[in-house]
This record gives structure tokens, sequence and C-alpha cells, in this order.
């Protein structure tokens, strides 16, 4: 067979294969282009921190501090302490402030100002240094006093290894979810038509993703063994936690099986559905806190609901809060896995009809 031959045969095979090919040669490389608009900057340049000013704090000695945090973050204002450090252990704020009552009197010579960072979020250990020395700096060459800025942690300080295992938990849900849950549908498109016959589709698809989801038990449990093994003080067998991932999985996977069945098993489907892990991936602040991202794309972080399954797994397993504390959560990801069940559906109704 000529060279010739051969590359016409490539040509015939990559007509039959256009959506394909469209999706790798265009549409992946594309996306992955435009997602470089999201990365603006590495470190946190507007992280929110909780600036708690008392009734005996004036209006010119809050602006006085917020000016001086407005360099590196977002100081947003607190009446109560409580309420700031109960952000802090939500991460809609990064660091607590107390502003002093006598930074304004000219009798007091020296001041001192604490900010309270959560031992939990080992990422913005180091940047809080450095957001301290800066502040420190800066309010000593506005005042007329020296004022001594200490940094506190609050609760454990934990390692990265210990505050990264929530985090990959997550990822294998997520991948089990679009990688692996596809594949299985796939091999088994055969079997689901036989099926078919004796129930319907839609209890077949729906003890599927209760058997999958049963299944994520035991990345679960070699997880947390491998924490205790670790000596990590990590509970990833805490019930908020439990839930999150489990809806999580149910949510995703059934845009998975909607992607499935919409394109006929085909190779297409299986693209768009890794497509679709790298945006979880990549937009539901995994790893580092969405603090530390542009506006932009904290913006979209913020309105992505597994984001908030991962601030519900970290908060839950880390900080051992109670269920009630993740309770708006947990529903808002519930709602989104109710919601994905209509494409789901719309695709098996489709599939039905075109078989």
């Amino acid at each position: 067979m000529s060279l010739r031959t051969i590359l016409r045969k490539e040509l015939l095979w990559s007509r039959h294969r256009i959506l394909a090919l469209l999706f790798v040669l265009v549409l992946l490389p594309g996306a992955f282009a435009g997602a470089s608009v999201f990365f603006q900057h590495v470190l946190p340049k507007d992280a929110p921190v909780a600036v708690v000013a008392g009734e005996d704090v004036s209006e010119e000695e809050y602006d006085v501090v917020a000016a001086s945090f407005r360099l590196f973050s977002k100081p947003i204002q607190y009446d109560s302490e409580a309420a700031a450090m109960r952000d802090l252990e939500r991460e809609s704020v990064y660091a607590v402030v107390s502003v002093p009552p006598d930074l304004g009197d000219p009798d007091v010579k020296r001041v001192n100002m604490t900010v309270t960072i959560d031992g939990d979020m080992t990422p913005y250990r180091e940047p809080s240094q450095a957001l301290v020395s800066v502040v420190a700096s800066t309010m000593n060459r506005q005042l007329d006093k020296r004022v001594v800025v200490q940094r506190e942690i609050s609760g454990e300080e934990r390692k990265l290894s210990s505050y990264l295992l929530p985090t990959f938990l997550t990822i294998i849900v997520l991948t089990f979810a679009f990688a692996y849950l596809p594949y299985n549908l796939a091999r088994e498109e055969a079997v689901l038509d036989r099926l078919r016959v004796e129930t319907s589709l839609d209890t077949v698809v729906a003890g599927k993703l209760a058997f999958f989801t049963a299944l994520l038990a035991v990345p679960l449990l070699v997880f947390h063994a491998v924490g205790l093994g670790m000596g990590y003080d990590v509970n990833l067998l805490a019930p908020a936690a439990v839930a999150a991932l489990a809806l999580t999985f149910l949510a995703c996977g059934a845009i998975a099986t909607a992607v499935t069945f919409a394109s006929g098993f085909g190779t297409t489907g299986r693209l768009f559905n890794v497509l679709l892990l790298f945006a979880f991936l990549g937009f539901s602040g995994l790893v580092y806190p969405v603090g530390f991202f542009s506006p932009l794309r904290r913006d979209i972080i913020r309105r992505v609901p597994t984001h908030y399954a991962m601030l519900t797994v970290r908060g839950a397993t880390l900080r051992d809060l109670p269920v009630a504390e993740f309770g708006p959560w947990l529903g808002g990801v519930a709602l989104f896995a109710l919601a994905m069940l209509v494409p789901l559906k719309l695709s098996l109704l489709a599939y039905e009809r075109g078989t």
C-alpha cells in the first residue's frame, strides 16, 4: 500500500470522526488557552480579611488599619469578633484583625495588634507572615507611635500533607464520576439494551448510580486508614463530609451519564466528560483557597456548587465542625444534584427514541 493510499484512508477516517477531531483539535485547546485569563496573579493580593472594630474604635482608627491591609488583602469590617472567627472557620475570610481602641490616642506610645489565622488553612500560613510584616511597617510609618503586629494561629497548625488529604479524596470522587463511570457505561452498552427488556432504563441507570455511590466507601475508608496510619488528625468519616462527597458524585455522575447517553456512547461524549472533569477540578477551589485567585476566577468559583462541597469536606474533616454549620451548603449541593437529573432524564428519553 502506497503512502498516498494510506493518507487517503486516514482522510476518509477523519471525515467520519469529524466531531471528535474538532473537539480534540479545536474545542479542548481553545478551552485551555482561554482559561489562562483566570490566572492573573499567584500571590493572594485581595484575599478577604476581617477587621473587627469595637465600639471604642473610631472611624479614623478603622480607616488607618484597613488602609494598611489593602495592599495584599481586602479588609471587611466586622462588629463582632465571634462572627469574624466563624467566617474564618468557613473560609469566608482568611485572617481576623482586632483593632486596638487606643490606636489614635497621642498619649499611648505603643499599641499591640493581633492578626489571627486558621491553623488548618496551610496555604495561607506563609503569605500571612508577609502580610503581618507589611502591615506593621506601613502602620509604623503612618503613626507617631510603635505598632507591634502579632500573628496568632487558631486551632491546630497542620502540615500541608494533612490539609491535602480531603482535597485528593474529592479529586478521586470527581474522577470516578467523569472518567470511570462513562467508561463502565460504554463497556456495558449491550447489556443495558438487554436489561431494558426486563425493566426501565431509568431503573437501570438509577441502580448504577446508587451502586457506584456506595462504592465510594472503599476509597473513603482507604483514605481514612492512610490518614490514621500517617498520624493525621483528619476525620474523613465526618457525616457532613460523607454527605458532601456522595452528593457531589451523584450530581457529577448524572452529568457524565447524560453526556454518555446523549452522545450515543461515542468517543465525543467521553472526551467531553474529560473536559468537564478538568473544568470542575479547575473551578471548584480544591487546593488553594478561593481568596488566592483573581477576582474573575473567584467570582466563577463561588458560583460552582462543588466549591461548597469542597468547603464542607474541608471544614468537617479538618475542623470537626457540626453538620448544622454546613446546612445551606449541603442543601445547595443537593439541589444541584436534583437539577442534574433533568438533563439525565432528557438524554435517556432521546436515547430510547433513537434506538
